[in-house]
């Protein structure tokens, strides 16, 4: 361990060590071990001046340099770390969500026993032994907006374990907080015509079995042994402009109404049918795309009464 770190030591770039990263914040100091050894230290230096002992002097100055060296490796440690992550991340209110990040080793050395720690919890010990490294953060919020994520820290305790090294960053993203998804009352549901039951007998009219047709869908009392019918439906969502105006229900509670407006935008984007959002003067259209999703999330986030 010793012989590893003292070659870690002849290979410092020195000129490269003392640059610190501008979106990131390095500190260094003493853990109780290493508080513990630099008092041993000073006091061993003491009584070798005092009575005169070569070998305590010796002694002293060894344990200085591997105290000494273990400052030095443990920033190379840590240091060329870069912190890489989304611009923005959507998250629904009161439910805990898997934030993703990427570490960039940008130097050669691998990074050893690194503590990834984020509200004074800690996410993880990581070694980065390959130049991309992935990491989740787990974050909830029980009030919809939009928020800024506090400081990230890693935190190396190589290689004696009496040096702490540890570099803060400011991720510079945002966190839309969208309201919580709750199932709506039973007259929402029916006006957008969700889960309404089906009776096995009720279809709107008969086609051909075909081979790759489930037989799920057979119309068993209008087929014979010679021919097979299935069932066929309309479907009446994807017939009709579907259009949610949230001033159309002042008899509910403008928070429950957001939290009924999300269950219902999952919904119909999962199922991928088109609707129109529409609050006031401000108008969205879902669609496929992931981005009509987040415009309608971001300002769900926002709105105001």
């Amino acid at each position: 361990m010793i012989k590893q770190s003292v070659l870690q030591f002849v290979n410092i770039n020195f000129k490269r060590l003392i640059k610190f990263k501008k979106n990131s914040r390095i500190y260094i100091y003493p853990n109780l071990n290493g508080i513990g050894l630099a008092t041993f230290i000073f006091f061993c230096f003491l009584i070798s001046v005092f009575y005169e002992n070569n070998s305590g002097l010796l002694l002293s100055i060894v344990i200085f340099f591997i105290f000494f060296i273990s400052i030095l490796i443990s920033h190379q440690n840590i240091n060329y770390l870069k912190l890489n992550y989304n611009n923005v991340f959507y998250v629904e209110a009161d439910q805990k969500e898997k934030l993703g990040f990427t570490i960039l080793n940008l130097s050669k050395e691998k990074k050893l026993n690194i503590n990834i720690t984020y509200n004074n919890s800690n996410v993880g010990n990581f070694n980065f032994l390959k130049r991309i490294s992935l990491f989740n953060l787990n974050y909830i919020n029980d009030s919809r907006g939009v928020y800024e994520l506090d400081d990230i820290s890693l935190n190396s305790i190589y290689p004696f374990g009496v040096i702490n090294t540890k570099v803060s960053f400011k991720p510079n993203c945002e966190i839309i907080v969208y309201p919580k998804s709750l199932r709506p009352n039973q007259d929402l549901l029916n006006e957008f015509n969700i889960n309404k039951d089906i009776k096995a007998d009720e279809f709107d009219g008969i086609d051909d079995f075909k081979n790759s047709d489930s037989l799920s869908k057979v119309a068993w009392k209008k087929s014979t042994l010679e021919k097979k019918y299935i069932k066929t439906f309309k479907d009446n969502q994807k017939s009709q402009k579907l259009i949610l105006d949230l001033d159309k229900y002042n008899n509910i509670k403008f928070e429950r109404l957001l939290s009924y407006s999300t269950y219902l935008i999952k919904y119909f984007y999962q199922k991928k049918i088109s609707l129109t959002f529409k609050h006031k003067e401000n108008i969205f259209l879902l669609n496929n795309n992931e981005k009509s999703l987040n415009q309608i999330f971001r300002y769900l986030a926002n709105v105001k009464i």
